[in-house]
């Protein structure tokens, strides 16, 4: 009978049965090699190719069948075909602890014997597919990118691959016996459990989850899997685990960036719209200041829960439907260098759907901006008010000077003049008849007309048609303080440094008007006899105008517009201002120009 001539070990001590053997295995057609001892089947085993080893299990020597076997199993993947005697049940546990293809009797005829060769040849071909096919199963798996699982039907894992470690750093054995549950993200846990549902209910589905990785940090998984049904029954979930932690990386980041364009143009949008009220001019501060908290909230990040308050000199605006918020920043309002209030920005919840609101670094930067740009507007609506204000009150002086002008030529002038008049005509009567009269008539009306003439220079003083220039300020004030001094009376000083020098003429002229003004200030109201005016620097110039009369009433209802007008002239030559009592008594006006 021929076979394929597939090589066959025979085991066997027993001379005579070995050659019985062997010859009925050649009459199959089998090839066979003999051998006698345990350690002459392990040599023959390692060093040719045998398909089958007939091994002998009670082998005399030091090496036994059962310890032969196990030598050549474990350098080859050879079937064992044990044959013996005995059926103890000590020999069967000893067979099965070796080979899975069991034993065959020698007792047993040579059909029963060649069935039992074919059935471990047929065997081990199929045991050699499976394995082979899960071999190429297991490279696959360990090979791709992605992480194969399976789960139990109560969401234990009865398997996972050996790329997880990649992503996770755990060991396929670090899941073995426990629950998928135990490695989620716990504000995964919900989603992932009605994942697990569904698959459950047969629906195969997918979706994305984080997992916690084994030495901290996260990664994220897109889960698609099937349910695995036996018998008509859900017994478990396989699927696959891919890494989308990039992905997701990335789409959170695009995410920040969109966020942060659409949170850059409102508060963009905020800020135009604060330039904006400067140029649509309402009515007032109170009205700018509702409208710019208005425009505050609009350019928070969660509007709908954002609140704005803009307090200047004690008076609140707040921002429409308005209440008190639970967290907020503050920015001071500072109007030409003074603290006048400040600006809170705040929200009415502390938490969303979305999460913990806080403030980031960008929105304090913006409300600093914010508070710069509206401070920057009340000093120009101020500014716009003062000056409104400023030429009012020049135009009221202009319109005072005029009528008393008119009253002095009227009151003085006027009844000077009418007089001569009248002289002039009884003259022309007395003339003839009465000389002597006559030229004593003639005598007063001089008298008169020099009147008249000391009348116009009193007019026209403090008005003197003068063209100042940087080089001639010190001579001017010079002659100010002389025609002080004489007309009256009052000690005039003017005390120019040896430093003080003036480049500018339209500063020259400036100084020369708040000093003139200073200076007539003091002869009507301060009730004392001297004024000093000191003067020093060229780059740093500082004037003083000081009296020693009784000083100045702040709180008077009618102050006058002599100090508007002067600071209305520093601040024309961008000058410090102030005015006040001295503490030496007097009162003293100050120009400090930088």
């Amino acid at each position: 009978m021929e076979n394929s001539k597939r090589t066959i070990l025979l085991v066997e001590d027993d001379a005579i049965t070995a050659l019985s053997q062997k010859l009925m295995l050649e009459r199959y057609g089998y090839n066979v090699i003999t051998a006698i001892s345990g350690s002459k089947a392990v040599d023959i085993a390692l060093n040719n190719d045998v398909a089958l080893v007939l091994m002998d299990i009670d082998l005399g020597g030091v090496i036994d069948g059962h310890m032969a076997a196990r030598e050549i199993l474990a350098v080859k993947n050879i079937p064992v075909l044990f044959l013996t005697a005995h059926v103890e049940k000590e020999i069967v546990e000893k067979v099965r602890e070796v080979t899975r293809y069991g034993y065959a009797l020698k007792t047993t005829g040579e059909y029963v014997l060649m069935s039992s060769i074919e059935m471990v040849f047929d065997l081990f071909e199929a045991h050699e597919k499976t394995r082979e096919s899960e071999e190429n199963h297991r490279l696959l798996v360990e090979e791709i990118n992605d992480v194969i699982f399976s789960l139990d039907e109560r969401g234990i894992y009865s398997y996972i691959s050996p790329r997880i470690k990649e992503y996770a750093d755990y060991e396929p054995d670090d899941f073995a016996g426990r629950s998928f549950l135990e490695f989620v993200y716990p504000e995964d846990v919900e989603y992932s459990k009605r994942h697990f549902l569904s698959l459950k209910d047969g629906v195969a589905s997918s979706g994305e989850i984080r997992i916690m990785k084994k030495g901290g940090g996260l990664v994220w998984f897109r889960i698609s899997g099937r349910p695995i049904i036996k018998n008509g029954r859900f017994s478990g979930i396989r699927g696959v685990f891919v890494d989308v932690t990039d992905h997701k990386i990335a789409e959170e980041q695009i995410n920040v960036l969109l966020k942060d364009k659409e949170e850059l143009f409102q508060e963009i949008h905020c800020l135009y719209g604060l330039s904006k009220l400067m140029e649509d001019t309402p009515d007032s501060i109170d009205e700018i200041l509702h409208l710019a908290a208005d425009m505050l909230t609009d350019a928070c990040a969660h509007t709908e829960y954002s609140v704005a308050k803009i307090v200047y000199k004690d008076v609140p605006c707040f921002s429409t439907d308005y209440v008190e918020p639970v967290i907020s920043i503050e920015n001071d309002l500072v109007i030409n260098g003074l603290k006048r209030g400040f600006i809170l920005l705040g929200y009415s919840v502390a938490e969303t759907d979305e999460g913990i609101i806080s403030f980031s670094e960008r929105d304090i930067k913006f409300l600093s901006n914010a508070a710069e740009r509206i401070s920057k507007i009340i000093e120009f609506i101020k500014a716009r008010e003062d000056l409104k204000k400023l030429e009012r009150e020049v135009i009221n002086i202009s319109e005072a000077e005029r009528r008393n002008i008119g009253h002095e030529l009227h009151d003085g002038l006027g009844q000077i003049l009418t007089g001569v008049s009248f002289m002039i005509k009884t003259l022309e009567n007395q003339v003839q008849a009465d000389p002597a009269n006559a030229r004593k008539k003639i005598i007063e009306i001089g008298e008169l007309v020099n009147d008249a003439s000391r009348l116009c220079r009193q007019i026209t003083r403090g008005m003197p048609l003068i063209n100042i220039k940087h080089n001639t300020l010190v001579m001017t004030l010079d002659q100010l303080a002389i025609s002080t001094r004489e007309i009256f009376g009052i000690n005039c000083e003017v005390d120019a440094a040896d430093d003080f020098f003036i480049k500018d003429d339209f500063v020259s002229l400036q100084l020369y008007r708040i000093i003139q003004e200073a200076v007539n200030n003091a002869v009507k109201h301060s009730g004392g006899d001297s004024i000093h005016i000191s003067l020093r620097g060229e780059s740093n110039i500082y004037l003083a105008i000081h009296d020693n009369g009784k000083g100045y009433n702040f709180n008077k209802k009618n102050p006058g517009m002599g100090l508007n007008i002067m600071k209305y002239r520093a601040d024309l030559i961008n000058g410090k201002f102030s005015a006040g009592n001295h503490e030496d008594g007097g009162f003293v006006i100050s120009v400090l120009l930088l």
